[in-house]
């Protein structure tokens, strides 16, 4: 079959696949409702990191994310950064989301960012979350990172849990001890209340847990003995005073860190929870992308063998590194949440190195990894092209046939989420 016909009908069967989107930011429709939008609205995440890369002033970024600001004075500040960043991915999430629901193409002229500025207000009412993730994008749950609180129609909880591993100040032992109703006296005790957070969690419905830090550090967790990391623990205690909350600097803390992440790996495969490691690049800017390779995980996979791993971003840039991980484990799935967005031809030259190397089955395929909801259809419409694109190109090769492209297409986007996270939904295949 010829790759553009192999394409055509490709894509066609996958506009038809229900999605299990694997990464959201988003906050429940009430909260987004409450927000002030603007045209800005739909530029303000992960465009606005290529903005500043782009050159933009702290001021004007400050004045763009400011609520208070008017429309046309923002359209002043941002145009002259806008035609430097519009060809990107992180633009065209955008400019998808702008065309499907507010018939605006791109922004040429102040009289487009008003127009878009007042469609966008006219839409944030009741019925924008169904309209977007239901209706346009066929999201049959989103795994949300907003713990337990989130709104059920549209999301499954995933707890952010790395500020459980921070413990360098009281404020941090204090919240604990106050969501658990226990005492945390005792680095012991600390532990046993992280467990009953996460127990009560998992009975109301959550599904995994998520580090992130690979924003702040390198991803090797050392195995530290208790009686070290209890030295620190206690330091907390007996070395803060009113005026010096914090007592541990990043150096001091790091082997508690190393502690705790062990205790949750542990906690999450006894609880039936997925890990969620943020891996690669970070957003925003200025930060060490080196923190992020996958690889430094190793010694966390191979110790908890019971934890469902899964393995975010791709390791972009170190993607054959991910799908190593994926390869070796039976327990870790390599996970294309935020990554088509980043980059579409890194992520589909990534599939097909995954349909060379990985299993079928240890693949997650989309997460759309946004704060502002009309975005995920944006990115959904670039991972259905690439997963179309990679796929294609495989059958092309003679590696796959037509349905066995489908196969890969619907465990991508529907039922390896499924078995990654233990849903309560029933598999396509």
């Amino acid at each position: 079959m010829a790759k553009s016909d192999a394409f055509t009908a490709l894509r066609r069967e996958i506009a038809a696949i229900p999605v299990i989107d694997t990464h959201e930011h988003l906050p429940n429709e009430a909260d987004r409702l409450k927000q002030s939008v603007d045209f800005y609205t739909l530029f303000s995440h992960y465009c606005a990191g290529d903005l500043v890369a782009s050159g933009a002033p702290a001021d004007t970024m400050a004045k763009l994310a400011d609520p208070n600001v008017p429309a046309p004075e923002k359209w002043t500040l941002f145009e002259p950064w806008y035609h430097h960043i519009a060809d990107g991915s992180y633009a065209r999430c955008a400019h998808l989301a702008m065309q499907r629901f507010y018939k605006v193409d791109r922004l040429a002229s102040l009289k487009d960012a008003e127009k878009l500025t007042e469609r966008i207000r006219e839409a944030n009412k009741p019925g924008l979350y169904r309209k977007v993730l239901k209706d346009a994008c066929g999201i049959v749950t989103g795994l949300n990172n907003g713990g337990t609180g989130v709104d059920r129609e549209f999301f499954t909880p995933v707890r952010f849990v790395s500020e459980l591993a921070e413990v360098g100040a009281l404020d941090r032992i204090w919240a604990v001890e106050k969501e658990s109703g226990r005492a945390c006296t005792s680095l012991a005790r600390y532990v046993q209340a992280i467990g009953d957070i996460l127990e009560a969690e998992k009975a109301r419905g959550l599904k995994g847990v998520k580090l992130g830090f690979a924003y702040t550090r390198p991803l090797h967790f050392a195995s530290v003995p208790a009686a070290d990391a209890e030295r620190l623990f206690n330091r907390v205690f007996d070395e803060s005073q009113g005026w010096r909350a914090a007592c541990l600097g990043y150096d001091e803390t790091r082997p508690l860190q190393d502690y705790l992440v062990h205790q949750l790996a542990a906690m999450a495969g006894d609880l039936d929870l997925t890990a969620v490691f943020h891996t690669g690049i970070q957003a925003g800017n200025e930060n060490h992308l080196d923190n992020g390779r996958p690889e430094r995980l190793w010694n966390l996979l191979l110790r908890y063998r019971k934890t469902r791993f899964d393995i975010f971003h791709i390791g972009l840039p170190w993607v054959e590194e991910a799908g190593m991980l994926a390869k070796y484990f039976p327990h870790v799935w390599v996970d294309f949440a935020w990554a088509h967005a980043i980059s579409p031809e890194i992520a589909a030259r990534a599939l097909k190195i995954y349909v060379d190397m990985v299993p079928r089955n240890k693949v997650l395929g989309f997460g759309g990894d946004y704060a502002v909801v009309e975005k995920v259809y944006g990115h959904l419409e670039l991972a259905r092209d690439n997963i179309a694109r990679a796929l294609a190109d495989k059958v092309a090769e003679g590696a796959l046939d037509p349905a066995r492209a489908v196969a890969w297409a619907r465990a991508l986007l529907h039922d390896n989420p499924i078995a990654a996270y233990k849903l309560d939904i029933q598999p396509l295949d």
